[in-house]
C-alpha cells in the first residue's frame, strides 16, 4: 500500500503475521497480531486516532528512504490513499523474540497497490521493537527496508546475447564471466554459484534478491566494452577483456 513514504514505512512497521517464538508468552502475541491488524486496517482510512495509542512518546521510525521521523510528524502527516488508489500489505515470514518487559519483532510485508490502474507490488522488511510499561506494550522505534522484487524479465535478443557474453575485468585478479544460455544470460564468478541476469530492456538487467542494477557499455563503434553495476546509485565498472 504506497502511501506518503512515512506513512507507509509506519504502516508496515507495526504489521505482522505468523508464529512467535517460545520466549514470548502466547496473550503477548495474540496482542501484537490484533493490534496490528486495527492499525493496518486504519492505514487506508488515515484514522492516526488508532495509531496514537499504540506509540510510545519517544517512538521514531527510520523508513526505507533512511528518514527519521518522530511520533508527533508522523501522526500529523497520517493521510488516506487518495482518490484512484488501492492497496493491500500482506504480512509474512515474521518472528518474535524477546521477553519481559522488551520485544522485538521483524517479519517481510509484501504490498500490492493499484497506482491510477498500475498494478505495483514492493516487498519490505520490518524490524520493530516493543517495551511494557505500566502493563501496555507500546512501540518504541521501527526500522523499515524495502526489498528488491523478483520479475520474471524480458527476453534476451539472441544476437544481443551472444554480444554481451564475454570476460569482464574489475582489477587483473577478480573477473567474471557472461555466458549466453538458452534461459539467457549467467553471471559467474570465482567462489560464487552462477546467478541469472534478467532483462529489464535491451541492455539493462537485474539478479534476485540483490539491490541495484547490469548495464552493458558500447563504445562509439557499438561493440561492447563494459558491464556496470550500479549499487545504490554508485557504479562499479568491469571492464571487457574478452569476448568468447
Amino acid at each position: 500500500m504506497r502511501l506518503p513514504s512515512a506513512s507507509l514505512a509506519a504502516a508496515l512497521c507495526l504489521a505482522s503475521a505468523g508464529l512467535a517464538a517460545a520466549q514470548v508468552a502466547p496473550k503477548d502475541s495474540a496482542h501484537f497480531v490484533a493490534t496490528t491488524q486495527a492499525l493496518l486496517d486504519a492505514v487506508t482510512a488515515g484514522d492516526s486516532a488508532v495509531w496514537a495509542p499504540n506509540l510510545a512518546p519517544e517512538w521514531f521510525l527510520t523508513d526505507e528512504e533512511g528518514q527519521h521521523m518522530t511520533r508527533g510528524a508522523f501522526l500529523a502527516g497520517f493521510r488516506p490513499l487518495p482518490p484512484g488508489q488501492q492497496g493491500r500489505l500482506r504480512l509474512t515470514n515474521w518472528h518474535l523474540t524477546g521477553g519481559g518487559d522488551v520485544t522485538v519483532m521483524s517479519y517481510d510485508a509484501d504490498e500490492e497497490h493499484d497506482f491510477y490502474g498500475q498494478q505495483l507490488k514492493t516487498r519490505f522488511h520490518v524490524t520493530d521493537t516493543y517495551v511494557r510499561r505500566k502493563g501496555r506494550w507500546l512501540q518504541l522505534a521501527s526500522q523499515v527496508t524495502a526489498l528488491p522484487t523478483p520479475i520474471a524479465g524480458k527476453p534476451v535478443d539472441p544476437a544481443a546475447a551472444r554480444e554481451y557474453s564475454g570476460t569482464y575485468s574489475l582489477t587483473p585478479d577478480i573477473r567474471l564471466t557472461v555466458t549466453a544460455g538458452d534461459s539467457g544470460l549467467v553471471l559467474e564468478s570465482a567462489g560464487r554459484p552462477p546467478q541469472r541476469l534478467f532483462a529489464l530492456d535491451g541492455r539493462i538487467f537485474i539478479r534476485h534478491g540483490v539491490r541495484g542494477f547490469w548495464v552493458f557499455e558500447r563504445d562509439r563503434a557499438g561493440a561492447v566494452t563494459e558491464l556496470v553495476n550500479w549499487r545504490d546509485n554508485n557504479a562499479v565498472v568491469w571492464r571487457r577483456v574478452r569476448s568468447p
